[in-house]
């Protein structure tokens, strides 16, 4: 491990003051370290494509933004919690600087975590396609109104949905919005896809778990405002009788780890704020 990038949240000072000491401190061990932010990793993309790890200051959406910038180039990515919501975290702020000699010298493992890719397609046209590290959600845009979508899966339809939304999440998603949905925790090593409808109405279908290589497929029936957000970062207006698959990509998202495997139970319940 030679090149490390330190990404940090523009909208909170003090990550940015400890990745300047960080990166400082990098230097000193010998490695070579650079200070942005995911926005600078876009402009630079040959920064990115140079390190060998990426290690965001912040929250779950600074971890999000940093996998944007990772996952095309296979770079693992250690999240520092310093942010209201750190569930992808590996480390605190204390922890990171022995973590990261303990990576140097070999030591620690790497946690693969399935992505899913989803597609727009309208009129038979395909407009849209990416990644998604947590989840695809298609929500209503006005309040008073809900969004009737048609589910598939695997090419067989299975209900429809009146509700303010539907989301189809990875295993790492399920700590997220589709938690709050009312959708159930699962391993995050786990392959399973999860399809969870938001506050549906007078429907008999409830959350499901679905295998990996289950391909969902939705259709938009109402006419009211609708979009459809990948991972809380990029966001499309629907229109009606558009179609959007969601299924598991190829492609994975390369945690480092430097704790057990056993530390997502050893953490769960002080994460999920239950203790």
């Amino acid at each position: 491990m030679q090149t490390i990038g330190v990404i940090y949240n523009p909208l909170a000072e003090r990550t940015q003051v400890a990745g300047e000491a960080l990166v400082a401190w990098i230097k000193d061990n010998g490695m070579q370290a650079w200070l942005g932010t995911s926005q600078s990793g876009r402009e630079q993309p040959e920064l990115v494509a140079s390190s060998d790890l990426l290690v965001p200051l912040g929250g779950d959406g600074t971890v999000l933004r940093t996998a944007r910038l990772a996952i095309p180039h296979d770079i693992p990515i250690l999240g520092v919690a310093m942010g209201h919501l750190s569930f992808m975290a590996e480390v605190t702020l204390e922890e990171v600087r022995p973590a990261l000699l303990r990576l140097q010298a070999g030591e620690g493992w790497y946690d693969l975590r399935t992505l899913i890719e989803t597609r727009l397609i309208r009129a038979g046209a395909e407009l849209m396609h990416e990644i998604a590290l947590n989840e695809v959600l298609l929500a209503r845009t006005e309040m008073a109104r809900i969004v009737k979508v048609d589910v598939q899966i695997d090419q067989m339809p299975v209900t429809t949905y009146h509700a303010d939304g539907v989301i189809v999440s990875t295993a790492t998603g399920s700590t997220a919005y589709a938690l709050a949905a009312g959708g159930p925790l699962i391993d995050p090593r786990s392959d399973a896809l999860l399809l969870v409808p938001v506050a549906a109405h007078l429907t008999n279908i409830p959350a499901l778990v679905l295998p990996p290589d289950a391909l969902i497929a939705w259709c938009l029936r109402s006419y009211y405002p609708a979009a459809l957000s990948i991972d809380g970062q990029s966001s499309y207006n629907l229109e009606p009788e558009d179609v959007i698959t969601v299924q598991r990509s190829q492609r994975c998202c390369r945690f480092a780890r430097v704790h057990s495997r056993s530390h997502f139970y050893e953490t769960l319940a002080r994460r999920l704020r239950r203790e």
